[in-house]
């Protein structure tokens, strides 16, 4: 076109190298994406292994212990209850700990701002939450935060999680440092203690 220059065009052989090389390149990716793959499969294959070890090694334990108890005549619930005292001393313990790294106080009501501390029980044995320190607002279970928002210490409330019904117990609330103090407090830990994981999880961390 008059008074505008125009890109040189490729002959025929040019076009058939760049071809070649647009071919190259998507075979090297293809070769690339197949060895990733491949050693994701094996890392898989690998974590499928480990974890069926340790399965085994758990169940392993299981009996042994049931042996323990049943050789020795043991008291099954003397055994339980001393479990619990130590789960719960090493629970509060860690709880204690974040309040003072990230300066919680003692609250009366929870809010949005509100960690709490739950416990619960059910009516299948050994099913219920035995401790959980978590965010209420955030722990992604609408039933649990409409049950204990805005509520007090010793507030109970029937709550389903994950298909069971659950009598929910709120024992502590903790209300973090005012705003200004936020930026310099230490990052939030986890604390949780249960006697049912799958419960537990499925009302979230602080």
């Amino acid at each position: 076109m008059k008074g505008f220059r125009q890109p040189a065009q490729l002959n025929r052989k040019e076009k058939f190298g760049a071809i070649a090389k647009e071919l190259e390149n998507l075979s090297m990716a293809g070769r690339i994406s197949q060895m990733m793959t491949q050693q994701l499969m094996q890392n898989m294959k690998t974590m499928g292994e480990d974890l069926s070890r340790s399965m085994n090694l758990i169940s392993e334990l299981q009996y042994k212990i049931l042996a323990i108890q049943k050789v020795a005549n043991l008291d099954v619930e003397a055994m339980n209850k001393v479990a619990n005292d130590q789960r719960l001393v090493d629970f509060n313990e860690a709880s204690d700990r974040e309040d003072k790294e990230r300066g919680f106080t003692v609250g009366e009501k929870v809010n949005e701002q509100s960690v709490i501390v739950l416990t619960s029980t059910t009516e299948e044995k050994d099913r219920g939450i035995f401790r959980s320190r978590l965010k209420l607002a955030e722990c992604g279970v609408p039933d649990l935060i409409a049950a204990f928002m805005g509520r007090e210490v010793g507030a109970k409330a029937i709550v389903t999680l994950n298909g069971l019904e659950h009598e929910v117990e709120l024992l502590a609330v903790r209300q973090p440092p005012a705003a200004a103090d936020v930026a310099t407090a230490p990052a939030a830990t986890t604390v949780q203690a249960q006697s049912a994981p799958a419960e537990a999880a499925a009302v979230g961390n602080a």
